[in-house]
């Protein structure tokens, strides 16, 4: 089952890593990306870029455009991961182990392709 990991931020965890906690955050998700490697599951992962985001919805009908990388709230997707594992548990395990949950949500969501039935 493949699912993505969906790393939340805000200022507050922006904040604590520009306050020396980087090396932390650096990390822990190099030791996750080599166990996924070694282990198979690893698909994808990358850091969102905040500065150059569109953000698209619409407004009386027409289409709206600003630059974002906030819709309503104050906490933005800053990366992601995607991983082949057995179940959502083995999932939710990997998505505990980053830093970036002590600051903000890190989200774990299955991928749905049109083909499987579940």
């Amino acid at each position: 089952m493949r699912f993505m990991i969906l790393i939340h931020s805000n200022e507050s965890a922006e904040a604590a890593w520009a306050d020396g906690r980087s090396a932390e955050l650096e990390q822990a998700h190099g030791a996750v990306i080599d166990e996924l490697m070694r282990s198979g599951e690893f698909v994808d992962t990358n850091e969102l870029d905040v500065e150059n985001v569109t953000v698209i919805g619409h407004h009386g009908g027409a289409p709206v455009v600003s630059r974002g990388p906030f819709t309503e709230g104050t906490e933005y997707v800053g990366g992601y991961y995607i991983v082949d594992v057995a179940d959502q548990d083995r999932a939710v395990e990997i998505a505990g182990r980053f830093a970036e949950t002590r600051y903000s949500p890190v989200e774990v969501r299955r991928l749905v392709h049109a083909s499987d039935p579940n």
